[in-house]
């Protein structure tokens, strides 16, 4: 089976569990803590990694900073191979700190997006398209994500978008999309933001497949031109971290196995709704009931 190549943005995550969100000028004890990679691209390559038992390429800007190298570690440690865009940076990476107040289920993100890092397209960094089955681009890095969509459009790779928010870069990116992804919150300029507008714009710029996501609830999806909503699994959230990016990533590779798109949305449902009922964005691994031999 084909891998899967990510492209898009790391980032080092730290964060802390408490019951309930510490009042303004406080001090407060955790109840557990998480550190390691981050980011949505990141962390979708550690599920496809992990659900796949295959090695993900990570296409991304990460440079010699000492929390490069700790981010570096956590990704081989988890079986995703980086390609550093800036191997000769030194500037710090983008770090994200995180709440999780466990009463409730949510989180509060403090971070940087690698807005101002510079993440040169170049044609030599193709290489891992050409064993791949699929390839998620975030937009975080614009040239990148442009540069990659355009050349797996041109060799056959199936291109899928994560969109959380609009961002400038969509515009060209959705000529290039096979299937999107959204959150709710994704609402290009010339909709109102509703499911129907949302799936209609997308299916205009030539989006053959595509699903907004909304948390714990139901997923709206198109397919060619069919619309239908997907039941997503019940469950008690601790840490919502990352659960779409952890959706993505499974999707990559239920997709990648030749499952139908409804099929590959539930199943990668299913995990992502697994990740919330843990700390962090890797706890759940412990918990899925089996995984494949890595190879």
């Amino acid at each position: 089976m084909a891998t899967a190549v990510f492209v898009g943005l790391t980032t080092l995550d730290i964060a802390y569990a408490v019951r309930r969100y510490p009042d303004e000028d406080s001090k407060t004890q955790a109840q557990n803590q998480f550190l390691g990679a981050g980011g949505p691209a990141a962390n979708a390559a550690v599920a496809c990694a992990f659900l796949s038992g295959r090695t993900p390429a990570l296409i991304t800007a990460l440079g010699e900073h000492p929390l490069a190298q700790m981010i570096r570690r956590d990704l081989d440690d988890h079986g995703v191979a980086p390609l550093d865009v800036t191997p000769a940076s030194g500037r710090q990476p983008p770090v994200s700190s995180i709440v999780v107040a466990t009463e409730t289920g949510t989180r509060t993100i403090v971070s940087l997006d690698g807005a101002e890092i510079s993440a040169p397209f170049e044609a030599g960094q193709l290489g891992p398209l050409n064993d791949a089955a699929v390839l998620l681009i975030d937009g975080h890095y614009p040239e990148l994500a442009i540069g990659f969509a355009t050349a797996a459009r041109k060799s056959g790779v199936t291109v899928v978008l994560d969109a959380g928010r609009w961002r400038p870069v969509h515009a060209e990116l959705l000529p290039l999309t096979d299937i999107a992804i959204c959150s709710a919150a994704f609402a290009p300029p010339d909709t109102d933001g509703s499911p129907d507008q949302v799936l209609d714009r997308l299916r205009a710029h030539g989006v053959r497949q595509a699903a907004i996501t909304r948390g714990g609830g139901s997923m709206h999806c198109s397919a060619d031109g069919h619309r239908v909503d997907i039941e997503t699994p019940a469950a008690t959230a601790v840490d919502t971290l990352g659960a779409g990016d952890i959706l993505h990533g499974a999707f990559c590779h239920y997709h990648s196995a030749g499952q139908p798109f409804p099929e590959a949305l539930r199943n990668a449902a299913a995990v992502a709704t697994l990740s919330c009922e843990y700390l962090g964005t890797r706890e759940w691994m412990r918990h899925l009931p089996s995984r494949p031999p890595r190879t």
